[in-house]
């Protein structure tokens, strides 16, 4: 261990977690006006909320890494289990183990709503792709190239075992 007390230990990482829910709580709720922003196809909103998610995400990636570099400093190897040492070495009030586990629920709920919104866009791309394909003219689907590199074709011309 390098010459820092547990006590000096604890301060510093409490303040860097303390920072970092803090923007995960901002990153959750950039995600969550997201998903309302889609649901109502509001294109500048959503133009907005993406440079909040992204400052959001820079910061928590910093302050990951100065969390990380601080653990390293105190000789805390690098991996999965390193706050779970830290926290044995230097937790004794538990305040490092419930700050920790508080982000680890908000990023965990961020997630999720980051996954709802990608369905979310995924689903209105096949929208899109669908409506595209109409006023083309073909079979929605059919600009894709079968196994031998030649274009599929209506799909309505093809035998049950070609498709």
């Amino acid at each position: 261990m390098s010459r820092i007390v547990p006590a000096d230990a604890r301060l510093q990482i409490l303040d860097a977690l303390g920072e970092s829910v803090y923007q995960a709580l901002g990153l959750k709720e950039a995600l969550q006006e997201e998903r309302k922003a889609l649901e109502a196809e509001d294109a500048d909103a959503l133009q907005a909320i993406v440079e909040t998610k992204n400052t959001c995400a820079e910061r928590l990636q910093a302050l990951d890494a100065k969390r990380s570099a601080l653990c390293e400093e105190w000789d805390f190897t690098p991996g999965p289990h390193q706050m779970t040492e830290l926290i044995e070495w230097c937790d004794d009030q538990q305040l490092i183990s419930s700050r920790w586990e508080q982000l680890m629920v908000i990023a965990a709920e961020g997630s999720a709503l980051n996954m709802t919104n990608g369905a979310i866009i995924r689903v209105r791309q096949q929208q899109i792709e669908s409506s595209l394909s109409v006023l083309r003219g073909v079979t929605p689907g059919s600009d894709t190239y079968g196994r031998n590199g030649e274009e599929q074709g209506d799909f309505s011309q093809r035998s049950l075992a070609e498709a």
